[in-house]
């Protein structure tokens, strides 16, 4: 036998061994895909708000396999429009990657903090789980929420001290006599008052005040607000510990305080704390 036909009858070896090879491959079972349970969806949104800031918080509802959560902040409703779940979503969310959770998953509960966004303007937010082939669940509930300043701040009365007057808009402290300032306080005997500025001059703003007739936690009473919207009408408002005050200004623009406690006796030496919430959407009351 020549070597040429040696050589011809080892590479059909070869090749005859490949084919078998590739026939088997083909003919080996193939793994059922993978199922995940697409029950498993975002459930309770809740949404905090401070200025050009939001936390969202929610629950999960279902246990099994997920690549993490989508968060959306529109301009728009997306959960009327896009109820059902999306093998392939046409909507963006606010985060660019999956949320995979936050540190603690013992509490059951996720936190999500978003950053950079506008005050005044009606953001609709909800969540989606993520699914491991990037389909995502159906919307969770949508919650509307207006970014705006809040915190605490203690006043001293008109003229008696440096923080005598705090901005709103600002957010932070002003003179009592400042073009800016939005409100400010005064002590007689008996008598604790919030007062528009335009008491001090006529002409500097002209905010209105509002005692509310209800009480509770921020949560309650900006319900109760939304649920029934006031307008108020008065330049003061005589105040005591837990009264909440709503104060509106010419640009038609809300603030909700809540009376935290006094200082000192009444007169000069008096001082008040107070906690506030400041929408600067302009014309509606939403907190």
């Amino acid at each position: 036998m020549s070597p040429a036909i040696g050589v011809e009858r080892q590479m059909n070896k070869v090749i005859v061994a490949a084919v078998l090879v590739l026939i088997a491959l083909g003919c080996a079972p193939k793994k059922p895909p993978v199922e995940y349970d697409r029950t498993i969806a975002a459930v309770d949104v809740n949404v905090e708000v401070n200025s050009e800031t939001m936390t969202v918080s929610w629950k999960k509802a279902g246990e099994g396999m997920i690549a993490g959560y989508n968060i959306y902040i529109s301009e728009e409703p997306l959960a009327a429009r896009y109820p059902e779940a999306a093998a392939k979503p046409t909507f963006q969310p606010y985060n660019d990657e999956p949320f995979p959770g936050d540190t603690n998953p013992d509490d059951g509960v996720e936190y999500f903090i978003a950053n950079n966004l506008e005050n005044g303007v009606k953001y609709y937010v909800s969540v989606r789980v993520v699914y491991p082939d990037k389909s995502v669940s159906k919307s969770s509930n949508e919650v509307l929420a207006v970014c705006g300043p809040r915190g605490a701040i203690e006043l001293a009365v008109r003229y008696e001290g440096e923080h005598d007057g705090f901005s709103f808009e600002k957010n932070e402290y002003v003179k009592a006599d400042a073009v800016d300032n939005d409100v400010y306080f005064f002590s007689k005997r008996f008598a604790d008052i919030l007062n528009s500025p335009v008491r001090l001059n006529g002409f500097l703003r002209k905010n209105k005040f509002l005692l509310l007739p209800f009480r509770g936690t921020f949560e309650q009473v900006s319900e109760q607000l939304a649920q029934n919207p006031m307008t108020a009408t008065n330049e003061f408002a005589p105040v005591k510990v837990g009264d909440w005050v709503l104060i509106q200004t010419p640009e038609k623009k809300n603030a909700l305080v809540n009376v935290l406690g006094f200082s000192g006796e009444q007169g000069e030496e008096r001082r008040v704390r107070l906690f506030y919430a400041y929408s600067a959407l302009t014309g509606e009351i939403v907190f």
